[in-house]
């Protein structure tokens, strides 16, 4: 029975998990007699007794008939037969009635769970490792030397899908080994109480994935110490997270005897075996932790427990039949039965049958296949359909029309691409890449995964003969087939000629340093050859008359026409033309057709831009003054320039000499001095400055003048910075 607490997502859990548990009781083996396996001990304690009354003692509990047992009764080990014992003898009244009847124990608590001093002392208080699965290592030791070990050393039930648990009481794994050795998942205690987490948790969990093991993280209970919420939220927070990537197994919470009965630890008294809680008490607790991992992690826990104690410390307890349950029996012989289940089920979905081998740690088996257990841990391979395959006609196209559906039931709320593969007549296959999120009520109406999951697609052919369509939903963690249909074709004639279709799509400036470019885009396609890549002519007409030609490919990527018109190819042009200066152009395209018999090459249209001119250099010439050096006389010229448009470029300065004689000679240098007065003055970058140095060659009178060469080629002219007089 489900449980009317949950939440939306909590109900949706426990149907998956119904469904599982279902599955896994297909998948595994027949349960027999359950009298071949034995509970881990020790066993449970008797819960204390009110003053005056009697108590019946728990399964493997000793007491004195002349005797009441006092509230902290001892505890004995029940020892292990060498063959399957029966089943522990049901006292009356049942246990749990028997604990239900009396006033539960109160424990005042000396350490305050929620405080980070109070939590760090109790962990260092239980030990390294804390309490181990199945019991403290104490008790482990002693239900080992009860096994058999020849056995338990080599033995594993013949069915089902090997793992196992560990804990930091196993300091050193190999996982190659344990995998080489049949280990598929793997569980790591990542946290006890809220007071315990394992120092060993991440190398643990990652070693066990990094062979390829689906592992998960388990959370060892303390539900006297601090509330079910209050425990699951730090077991996430320490490693107890799950999400649907296919190997990382839901998590566990580990709720078996107290490892720490009749102890009192830094002034917190543990309780009898049952903590000292009633079966409602627990019950409520064990809900708390589930409803709060829902929350968390969209996922109910597995339990870990073992039946005796499950049954007298939690009683009949329905509404955890949702849950998935590990059980823990370990058998005297090898036997593939695990013995009687909790009341609260009605089988096991892991069985941890060892403690002693044939794994460090705990052995265990997953009660189904390897696909079910993955299926358990998330993947869950995408379903879908390949509806149909049709012949569809429009004017003079002929498309092949599939439609179905996909969903990826790892993520049922996403659309996912569903590749669809076409093999035509002549057996070449060609891809294309779907999104299957179209609308298909009837999906979401049979199976819940919602309405937008569906595709409808269609793929243009160009000869008749039989197609086959084949279609996979692609899935996070894989694919899955939708299956293939075949279909004939008729009547699909060759196209007659067309002309070349296409779009001017855009026309801008692009002015880099010394260079002004006007820049064409579009597409271009010839419907007769819809592969190819077809010419495109570009004219240029400009203010000053001229109409020069550009011949270009139109051999750009264009997926999106592509996808409308169901071409192949590249058919996108993006066509850089120059330009000498500013004014006013007109830019024309046109298709160029590769018809056999062309019909003609359309216009694809013209656009106008305008191109401003921009401003002219800007500088100054400093001075000009005689020097004679080894014998040598020369003209130095000082100052600087810069281009405004381009003020990070070190641009030409020009001088001009005019001689005593009347010749005038031009000298060109650059201006790449460092100016930093310049560059403050007018909050500039970049180096503007010059010194240049022409010769001296005859007496008499001589006229120097500087300019700045422009960068940018929309500039009307070069500056003069100025000119100076001299006379040697």
């Amino acid at each position: 029975m489900k449980r009317t607490t949950l939440t939306h997502s909590s109900q949706a859990s426990s149907r998956i998990w119904a469904t599982l548990l279902a599955a896994a009781l297909l998948a595994g083996p027949a349960l027999a007699a359950p009298s071949v396996a034995a509970e881990p001990s020790p066993a449970p304690a008797a819960p204390a007794a009110p003053a005056g009354s009697t108590t019946t003692p728990a399964p493997g509990v000793t007491t004195s008939a002349a005797t009441t047992p006092t509230a902290t009764p001892s505890v004995t080990s029940a020892a292990k037969p060498s063959t399957a014992p029966a089943p522990a003898p049901t006292p009356a009244p049942t246990p749990a009635a028997a604990q239900a009847a009396q006033p539960a124990q109160t424990t005042t608590a000396a350490p305050d769970p929620n405080s980070p001093a109070d939590r760090a002392a109790m962990a260092t208080a239980v030990g390294p490792g804390g309490a181990a699965m199945g019991q403290d290592p104490a008790g482990k030791a002693a239900r080992a030397s009860t096994q058999s070990l020849t056995a338990q050393a080599a033995w594993s039930p013949s069915f089902g899908v090997l793992g196992l648990d560990v804990s930091s009481h196993q300091p050193t794994m190999d996982w190659q080994r344990e995998w080489n050795r049949g280990a598929r998942f793997a569980y790591v205690k990542a946290s006890e109480g809220n007071y315990f987490t394992n120092p060993l948790f991440d190398s643990q969990y990652q070693g066990s994935r990094s062979v390829g093991m689906i592992r998960g993280a388990y959370h060892f209970a303390i539900p006297n110490w601090s509330s079910g919420a209050n425990q699951a939220r730090y077991f996430v927070a320490n490693g107890g997270g799950w999400s649907a990537d296919g190997y990382t197994m839901p998590p566990v919470l580990d709720f078996e005897f107290n490892p720490y009965a009749g102890r009192t630890i830094n002034g917190f008294k543990f309780g009898n075996t049952c903590y000292d809680m009633t079966p409602a008490q627990l019950r409520s607790w064990v809900r708390d932790f589930g409803d709060t991992m829902v929350g968390l992690t969209g996922r109910l826990p597995v339990i870990y427990t073992n039946t005796n104690w499950w049954n007298y410390c939690l009683g009949t307890a329905p509404g955890f039949g949702d849950y998935p349950l590990w059980v823990a029996a370990y058998p005297g012989a090898a036997t593939d039965n695990a013995g009687p289940v909790p009341s609260s089920w009605a089988t096991y979905s892991i069985w941890q049958y060892s403690s002693t081998g044939p794994f460090p740690g705990d052995s265990n088996i997953w009660n189904g296949n390897y696909e079910s257990l993955r299926t358990f841990a998330g993947a869950a391979s995408p379903v879908g359909s390949l509806d149909g395959v049709s012949v569809t006609r429009s004017g003079s196209d002929t498309s092949l029309q599939a439609t179905g559906w996909a969903v990826d039931r790892s993520a049922p709320s996403s659309a996912i691409p569903a590749h669809v593969y076409v093999t035509d007549p002549s057996g070449t296959t060609t891809g294309y890449a779907w999104t299957a999120n179209k609308s298909r009520p009837d999906v979401d109406q049979a199976f819940g995964y919602g309405a937008a999951h569906g595709f409808d697609g269609t793929i243009k052919i160009t000869a008749s003969g039989t197609y086959k369509v084949c279609a996979h939903a692609i899935g996070k963690f894989e694919n899955t087939s939708l299956g293939c249909k075949t279909v004939q074709a008729s009547g699909v004639e060759a196209k007659p000629a067309q002309l070349p279709v296409g779009s001017y799509d855009s026309l801008s400036l692009r002015l880099v340093p010394n260079s002004a470019r006007l820049v064409v885009t579009g597409w271009a396609l010839d419907p007769s050859k819809s592969s190819a890549s077809i010419p495109v002519h570009v004219y240029v007409r400009s203010s000053n008359g001229g109409n020069p030609g550009y011949a270009f490919t139109a051999n750009k990527p264009r997926a999106d026409v592509n996808s409308v018109l169901g071409s192949t190819g590249n058919h996108g042009f993006s066509a850089s033309v120059p330009i000498g200066g500013a004014g006013s152009y007109t830019v024309c395209a046109y298709a160029i057709s590769v018809a056999p018999v062309p019909l003609g090459n359309p216009s694809l249209g013209c656009s106008t831009i305008a191109v401003p001119s921009t401003p002219a250099t800007m500088g100054y010439l400093d001075s000009a003054t005689l020097r004679t050096s080894a014998g040598k006389t020369s003209i130095t010229v000082t100052g600087w320039t810069l281009d405004p448009v381009f003020p990070a470029v070190s641009i030409p300065d020009h001088v001009y000499v005019t001689y005593p004689d009347g010749t005038r000679r031009g000298f060109a240098f650059t201006a790449g001095l460092k100016r930093p007065d310049v560059n403050s003055a007018l909050a500039t970058v970049g180096n503007h400055g010059f010194v240049s140095s022409v010769p001296v060659t005859q007496r008499g009178q001589y006229e120097v003048c500087a300019y700045g060469v422009r960068a940018s080629p929309l500039s009307a002219a070069n500056s003069l910075l100025g000119c100076r007089s001299l006379t040697y």
